[in-house]
Order: C-alpha cells, then structure tokens, then sequence
C-alpha cells in the first residue's frame, strides 16, 4: 500500500506539486520519518532491567515536539519513537498501525520461560532458523536472576576482561581479551557446577563435558598459573608479551586448597646454533613448558637439600624409601604441568584449531605419531624423516641447523623416565605428572597419541620402577583466544623461591647477565652439593669427573632411555634426534 502525503483528494494544486508517495510496506518508520523530516536525532535517555534482557527508551523531537519510544533494543525503541512522531501528522490506515515488513517488532518476550518464542514467529514473519547457543545464553535462560559485573585490566592483553557472575550468593568468574570470551568463561564455569550434565549437553552439544571434579581441579590449575603470570610481570609490559604459557602446581591430597604454582614460564624458540654452549651454560630448548620441568628440577633438587635440615625434614616433598636407599615422593603430593595451547609437534599438528569435530577422520595415517623436531630461533616442527639423525659440534658450528625434538616428545619421554632426568636419579625414584592441563586446541585422540598412546604396544622390557605413565588430561572450561603476533624473542623464567622472574634471550639462551638459573650448569652445582651428603638409590659418593658420566652412571635410568628410542623405532616413529655429543662432556668441577 502507497501512502500519499498531503490526502490525494485535496483540490489545492499547489500542494498536489509537494507530494510524496511513499511505500509503508518496504520501508520502516525511522525511514519514512528522516525522509519527511531531515536532520532528527534519536537520543537513548534510559535503559532499564538485566543486562541479558534490557529496556531501552528513545526521544526524538520533530516540529519542537518530543516523542518517546520504548523497546528491547535501541533499534525497536527508536522505531516506536518515530512511529509515535508520525502518527501526529499523518492518518495512517488499518486503524493507525505501520503495516511495514521491515518494522523492528517490539514485542515483549519473558526470557526466564522455559521456551523462548521467536520474535519473528509472533511477529507474523518467517521464523530463522534456531540460533546455536552459548554459555551465557544458556545460563541466562536457567538463572534468569544471575548478576553480571565487568572490570577491566588494560595489563594483561589475554585477560584484559574479568567478568564476575553471582547467583544465589554464590560467584563464578572468567576473563578473557573480549567481554563476550570473558561472560562465556566464567557462565562456562557456572554451568559446570550448578546446572545438570544432561542439561548442557543437549543445549550445547559441542561444550567440554568433563565431571564436575576434573573440571574444577583444570579450572583451578590453569587459574593459578595465569594470576601468578600476571602479578609477576604486573610491572613489566614489554615481558608480559607471550605466546605460550606454561607451569606446573603441586598438590598435596584431593584438596585443591593447599595447590601450589612452582613455576611459570613462556617462550617459544630454541637458542641459535652458534650460541650453544660446550660448559652448559646455555639454555637448548626455551619452549614454556620445557623450562617449566627444569624448574621443578630445581625445586626438587632444593627439597633434597632440606632433607640435611633435621628441622626441615617435614616439610620435604621426599620421604626415605622403605629399603632406606634414597628417596620417593611423600603419599598424595602430585604435579600437574599446565600449558596454555597444546604443545608443539605431534599433538599439536593435527590440533590446528578450535573446531567441534573430536574424531580423527584418518587415524591410520603415517604421519600419525611421527617424531618431529623443532627449528632454531624459529616455530613449527618438521618429522625427522628426511633428516640427518647425528648432530655434530662441528657441523653447527659450521651453519647446520640445530635440531631439538619437539614438546610433544618429550613430554612421551617424562611419561616414561620421568621429570627428574639422570641426573636426580641418582636419588629419588621417577616422578611422573598427575595431569596434563590445556588452555586450548585440545584434541584427546591427538593429544593422548603424543604423549603416551603411540608407544603403548611397543615399549617393551622397562627395569622397574618405571613405567608407561599415562596423566589424566584436562582442558580448562575456559578457553584462551589464540594471539596471532609474532613470538618474542626472549622467554620468562620464575620459580619458587626467586624475587623477581629471569629474562632469557632466546637467541642466546641465557639472561643479559649470568647463566639462567635453570641452565645445565646451574642444575649440574645443585647435584655436586648433594653427592655424598644425602641417600642415594645408585650408591654414588663422589662425583663423577664428567656430566655425561653422572648421567650414564645410573643404569635403570639408562636402560629405560634404550627402551623408550626402541619402541619408537619398533613402531616406525623415527629415531630420536639428540644433541651433540661434546655438549655433555665438560668436566663437571670447571
């Protein structure tokens, strides 16, 4: 239907040259309004209710008069507003109702019933179809009451947001680069506790269905990791700068009340070929979470040395072994290494995004569980097929690539020697994580592939006491966007007991001045102030004139190291790719 403006039936032919024929089925009322009155502002002067259902009232003055409009949206609000405005001056037919198709419907809609109706079905339109829902949807539909508070932290470009939830006294918070990430975080972490499994998963399929325990204890772990992160380097804004993030938190029992971060790092290179060290002064491998393991080296090797404190015994993580021959961990202490993308190489290369689909289409594939090696001073990993399997010193010092194995191999590697190394061996049985915590791309198939699952039938004739150890593995409820800048070139080192976190050039591998306190050689002196002081497994009293001797000096450790190269093998994996021999060959009292 065409409205005519002025009345077609007026006989003033003056004003028949003004008119103006204008479509009230194709075009809405603001339209019709800016194209009969130029130049009007809409102006928001109240918004009212919850922020997932608000009420918003809009002004618009037109020949000095000011109308008012009312909607769930600005939109629908300035709508009434100029539906209002017109109804003034024009007599509209099908008894004064705007019959546009395009009008904005500002039908009042309960979102706290158990269905919520389309606006467009009531409207009279063509429904669209459902939209998927997300966290803070679902959550606004079972907990219609649930306060939002938002605060922000220009510090932390990951976290920059903190949304907090209360429901029944009761809170629940997530951060996140964006408020709609950070709201979807902390009512993700909401759903998890409040709301019925069965609930969630038929109104997001493709949520993180983990029972409430797990889901808390990878919530937890990854939490504690990233606050410790960021009050560390609250100060330090060029440092803050990160691609991966990595630590490990100890527990003491079930209870997550006593969980302690050890350490925290980032970093995602390894040092130049020209800058390794012949003394072990020089970090290899600066990726987080190999930094992270050589912290707990170092804190482990500190827990040892209390045991020479009489007064300090207590508060040891060790306890003596029941044949009084070194020392175990103490009954309920566990580790758990939190990394916030899965690590690089085999769990990671199939795992390139955050997509709904678990199952991996070609599980068959060759390339399926291939070790892979890392690229000097760069990122991404390459299959070691095709690869020359001995490195030489002379041939990096001469310009051959240095390759270093890859996070997801060596994380398989713990999961059979175990985080201690050769070195700690000597005096305490292996140490194995509990879990393995993921801030995003966790893919289970890939990632239990890579870190136990492809060695499973052909490791074979390990000495006791090791073993295939296989950790529970998490993904935190929140998930972290992945930041497309390129890596720094420095990685950040903190572990208990240090003031202030070390800044590690990645290119040299060791801090502007001094050796990294994680460094071959830092470990190496903690180990010589133990020999001959405390229990040992080995037997071992004074110290080996060389560090490759230490190492070779425990057997089963050894032996277990054959076993874990020969499955791979066995299973047509490739063959693991180590250093330089001349690297581990300086004489440990230099």
């Amino acid at each position: 239907m065409c409205l005519l403006i002025p009345d077609a039936t007026t006989q003033n032919v003056k004003r028949k040259k003004n008119e103006v024929n204008i479509n009230i089925n194709e075009k809405n009322p603001i339209s019709i309004l800016n194209e009969l009155r130029l130049g009007l502002k809409y102006e928001v002067i109240e918004q009212t209710g919850p922020s997932h259902n608000p009420v918003f009232k809009v002004s618009v003055v037109v020949d000095d008069q000011t109308y008012y409009g009312i909607g769930n949206s600005k939109k629908a609000a300035k709508c009434a507003a100029a539906t209002d405005a017109l109804k003034s001056f024009i007599q509209f037919p099908n008894n004064g109702t705007i019959t546009s198709t395009n009008k904005v419907s500002n039908i009042k809609i309960d979102f706290t019933s158990d269905q919520i109706i389309n606006k467009k079905r009531l409207a009279g339109g063509t429904p669209k179809k459902p939209v998927a829902k997300v966290p803070a949807m679902l959550l606004n539909e079972l907990y219609p009451g649930a306060q939002y508070a938002c605060s922000n932290d220009e510090s932390d470009p990951y976290a920059r947001f903190k949304v907090t939830i209360t429901i029944n006294n009761e809170t629940f918070s997530g951060t996140g680069p964006s408020k709609k990430v950070a709201r979807n975080a902390a009512a993700s972490a909401a759903l998890n506790k409040l709301a019925c499994p069965d609930t969630v998963s038929q109104e997001l399929p493709n949520y993180n269905l983990t029972n409430r325990e797990d889901q808390e204890k990878a919530d937890t772990i990854g939490r504690l990791v990233t606050e410790k992160f960021v009050s560390l380097m609250a100060n330090d804004l060029t440092h803050i700068k990160r691609k991966v993030l990595s630590g490990i938190v100890m527990t003491k029992g079930s209870s997550l009340i006593d969980a302690e971060v050890l350490c925290v790092a980032t970093g995602t290179k390894c040092v130049s070929g020209e800058h390794i060290s012949i003394t072990g002064a020089s970090l290899n491998d600066m990726h987080a979470e190999i930094i992270a393991r050589r912290c707990l080296m170092s804190f482990l090797y500190d827990q040892l040395d209390m045991l020479q404190n009489e007064d300090m015994v207590e508060q040891s993580v060790f306890t003596q072994r029941d044949d009084g021959n070194g020392y175990k961990l103490k009954d309920g202490v566990e580790f758990h290494l939190y990394i916030n993308t899965a690590p690089c190489g085999d769990a990671r290369i199939f795992s390139p995004h955050e997509d709904n689909c678990a199952i991996d289409k070609h599980p068959n594939r060759s390339s399926r569980g291939q070790l892979r090696t890392k690229i000097e001073s760069g990122e991404g990993t390459i299959p070691v097929k095709g690869t020359s399997l001995i490195q030489t010193w002379d041939g990096i010092i001469q310009g051959e690539r240095l390759l270093t194995m890859s996070c997801s191999d060596k994380i398989c590697r713990w999961n059979v020697l175990g985080l201690q190394g050769a070195l700690l061996s000597h005096f305490v049985e292996p140490i194995y994580l509990k879990s393995v915590v993921l801030g995003s791309l966790m893919k289970e198939n890939h990632l239990y592939r890579a870190i136990c699952g492809r060695i499973e039938s052909s490791l074979q004739g390990l000495p006791p006491p090791y073993l295939l150890n296989r950790p529970m593995m998490l993904r935190k409820s929140q998930l972290e966007c992945r930041q497309p800048q390129k890596a720094p070139n420095f990685a950040v080192i903190w572990l208990k007991g240090m003031d202030k976190p070390e800044i590690v050039n990645t290119v040299t591998g060791k801090p502007d001045q001094g050796i990294s306190a994680v460094s071959k050689r830092s470990l190496v002196n903690k180990f010589v102030a133990l020999c001959g002081k405390v229990s040992s497994i080995t037997g071992i009293n004074a110290v080996p004139p060389t560090y490759c001797e230490a190492k070779e000096a425990v057997r089963r450790y050894t032996a277990a190291k054959e076993c874990l190269y020969e499955a791979f093998e066995k299973a047509c994996l490739g063959k693991w790719v180590s250093k330089p021999l001349e690297q581990d060959m300086f004489h440990i009292d230099d």
